[in-house]
């Protein structure tokens, strides 16, 4: 199991919902490389230790496509979401099999001649990448929903508030918002996740760079700014700004004031709010849709602002490399 797949898999929402001016487009930064996701196909681009470029190319067939009532509003977005972690754990495992052949390669260089090479690693199987995917998913809730939940009632119960108070919600949100700008700043302090930063702001210049009917080089790529309204960093922030209001209506519906807290209690909250995540995800998806087509003063807009501060923690500018990845990438996904 890859640990540094394991940090970057609850950012798999980062594939950029569709703008309806252009061939649905997404994007997400793996090890070394940019994944982009196409109408009809999702490609991978990293670069290898030599220089040259890897790609790889899968037909994609979305299951809106296969099953219409997929693709309706307040539903989609929830499948967007279950299909960008299947697709994204399978960018990432192939960037990662390119980093460990490289690595390999590396060492068998300075074994002395006449010992026995490194045998190449076998693609992770199955099992690997589910465990690895529900390794990740564990870590965000754990992190994002589970640990909020337990410290504002630890909190409550100094302070004399529970689940069924605004203000327990209110103190949940910003305990969550503060560990998630702590994460995604201290994961960017490992040098292999700080270069996934600086090829995540080459996905978006690309993404920039086609959406403006421009040629797809580097140079007019460079022009863009590294941070996009449809990000999946600025969609994560809205499904945390919008657990606060939603939790905080539901909760005392199904946690009425009590006297205390117990174990079964706190664990019905937390599974609760895991159950809510899918829901939340699809309100959130169709306000990001909104936003992206909203003229840039506009109300819809305004609301992705915080998220397109938290993109400075999440990109990095690229140099021409990186956009030379994310543009091969792109270019092979809307052939």
């Amino acid at each position: 199991m890859n640990f540094k797949n394991i940090l970057l898999l609850p950012f798999l929402a980062g594939l950029e919902p569709a703008s309806p001016q252009t061939p649905t487009v997404g994007g997400q930064a793996v090890i070394e490389g940019v994944m982009m996701r196409g109408p009809q196909r999702w490609t991978v681009t990293v670069r290898r230790a030599d220089g040259r470029l890897s790609s790889t190319v899968t037909s994609y067939y979305g299951w809106a496509r296969r099953l219409p009532l997929l693709g309706k509003p307040f539903l989609r977005g929830a499948v967007v979401l279950l299909e960008s972690m299947i697709v994204g754990i399978k960018a990432l495992n192939f960037s990662a099999e390119i980093a460990a052949g490289d690595e390999d390669q590396a060492a068998e260089k300075k074994i002395p001649q006449g010992e026995p090479g490194r045998k190449e690693k076998p693609a992770l199987g199955f099992w690997t990448l589910t465990l690895t995917l529900l390794s990740a998913f564990a870590l965000a809730m754990g992190l994002f929903v589970a640990l909020p939940h337990v410290v504002s009632i630890l909190l409550g119960q100094l302070w004399g508030f529970d689940e069924s108070s605004g203000f327990f919600h209110l103190l949940d949100g910003l305990i969550k918002f503060a560990l998630f700008i702590a994460y995604v700043w201290g994961i960017g302090l490992l040098p292999d996740i700080g270069r996934v930063y600086a090829y995540h702001g080459a996905e978006h210049k690309a993404i920039y760079t086609f959406e403006a009917g421009e040629p797809l080089t580097p140079e007019m790529a460079q022009r863009h700014p590294a941070c996009h309204p449809r990000c999946g960093t600025a969609f994560i922030f809205l499904v945390l700004a919008l657990s606060i209001i939603f939790f905080a209506a539901l909760f005392p519906l199904f946690f009425p004031q009590s006297a205390g807290a117990s174990v079964l209690r706190t664990a019905a909250g937390i599974l609760l709010k895991i159950a809510l995540m899918l829901p939340l995800a699809s309100l959130a998806y169709e306000v990001t849709r909104l936003a992206g087509q909203a003229s840039p003063g506009s109300f819809w807009r305004a609301l992705l602002w915080p998220g397109l501060l938290i993109q400075k923690l999440t990109t990095r500018q690229p140099d021409e490399r990186q956009l030379e990845v994310a543009l091969n990438a792109l270019e092979r996904a809307v052939a």
